[in-house]
């Protein structure tokens, strides 16, 4: 069986998120997506709201057909370094990455360095604790954008296994808008769909990677996209992307608001 969906996706129930679960539900069931791999911040969450939270994934499940897998990213030391953790029912609140993996695995989850690139996370994080996470996410859709993998990111992974670390490659959303959905799906072989059945099917690497563009099986030897025109038309789409997103958090820390005009175009390229 294989089964069709998104992985790194927040709700209101982090502080970032826009959307409630049953919006992120039903936009997954008209997508024609089988699960969602839900990862909320933990800066906000508490044991009590993690219960109502995971509870309510279970509700959505009920109601969307589609199966809902709570989980948490935690801020580990420093707070940009962090860790994805699929598949957990419970509030993580370690700090340092290696403790935090372990207290993923205990849970039952799937442990995942998040966009591990950004401010050189992964390099404020120990050899010793890196080799204790599951996966590592190669393609962040809101950092990379929705065609390719970010190429950096795939030579660290590289260069991580050839010293022995066994992190699977993961593709996330990182999704906070329903309109600022990438399209990068993991097309997951597993027997059942339940939970424990796609986290399995993670840590054998039997799943592909699809996006706009590009796409892998996490099974096959890494390897970095073709400098194509395709690929570079991509790259120059995705600066200007940074660009409007630097010119608009600019303004908006002066009080200033574009033209109407520039406002529409820039409200294109932030999706």
């Amino acid at each position: 069986m294989i089964l069709r969906g998104i992985c790194h996706v927040h709700s209101r129930w982090s502080y970032d998120g826009c959307h409630d679960l049953a919006e992120i539900g039903e936009a997954a069931r008209t997508r024609g997506l089988d699960f969602i791999l839900m990862s909320e911040h933990n800066r906000t969450l508490t044991d009590a709201s993690m219960a109502a939270f995971v509870s309510e994934c279970e509700a959505v499940t009920r109601a969307s057909g589609v199966l809902v897998v709570p989980g948490i990213e935690c801020e580990a030391t420093p707070d940009y370094v962090h860790v994805l953790g699929y598949g957990v029912r419970t509030l993580v609140s370690e700090r340092r990455v290696g403790a935090i993996a372990d207290a993923i695995r205990a849970a039952g989850g799937f442990s995942v360095l998040a966009h591990p690139l950004y401010r050189d996370a992964a390099a404020h994080v120990p050899a010793d604790e890196l080799h204790r996470l599951g996966g590592w996410e190669v393609w962040n859709g809101k950092a990379d954008g929705r065609w390719y993998p970010g190429a950096d990111a795939l030579r660290r992974l590289v260069e991580l296994r050839r010293r022995g670390a066994q992190l699977v490659p993961m593709a996330g959303a990182d999704l906070h808008r329903l309109e600022a959905y990438p399209g990068i799906v993991l097309e997951v072989a597993c027997p059942a769909p339940a939970a424990v059945e796609i986290l399995a099917a993670l840590r054998r690497r039997a799943y592909r990677v699809v996006g706009a563009a590009w796409s892998f099986a996490a099974a096959d030897p890494l390897r970095e996209p073709p400098l194509t025109l395709g690929r570079l038309a991509a790259a120059a789409a995705l600066d200007v992307r940074r660009g409007a997103k630097r010119l608009h958090a600019s303004l908006a820390r002066r009080g200033l608001r574009a033209p109407a005009v520039a406002a529409v175009a820039a409200r294109r390229l932030l999706k």
